[in-house]
């Protein structure tokens, strides 16, 4: 397909204009928070070495240590990724029903 003296976005209507620069901009936020949280981590680390290096520890003690570091960001990667879900609050009354479900006070 051939633009003919046109350019790419002067043939799109504005909602789509709209939903593009919304999109792009969502993307840019998911990565941008990816690379935060990624920095954040290895932050975490370099500090964890420091201290490490500052206490004078054995090896062994420095792997334990690491393992442990391992485990606990492992633990948090998986909690910030888990859904809340029905079971996670406790129901005090339903409030009102409609079309799409109940609304409940927890």
């Amino acid at each position: 397909m051939a633009m003919t003296g046109s350019t790419p976005c002067s043939s799109m209507s504005n909602h789509t204009k709209e939903r593009v620069t919304m999109t792009k901009v969502t993307l840019e936020n998911f990565y941008s928070n990816l690379i935060a949280q990624h920095e954040e981590r290895e932050m975490r680390q370099k500090k964890l070495e420091k201290v490490m290096e500052e206490e004078g520890l054995k090896d062994e003690e420095k792997r334990l240590r690491r393992s442990a570091h391992a485990r606990k960001e492992t633990e948090f990667l998986r909690l910030k990724r888990t859904r809340l879900g029905l079971e996670d609050f406790e129901s005090l009354k339903v409030i009102g029903r409609g079309a799409f479900g109940e609304v409940r006070l927890v």
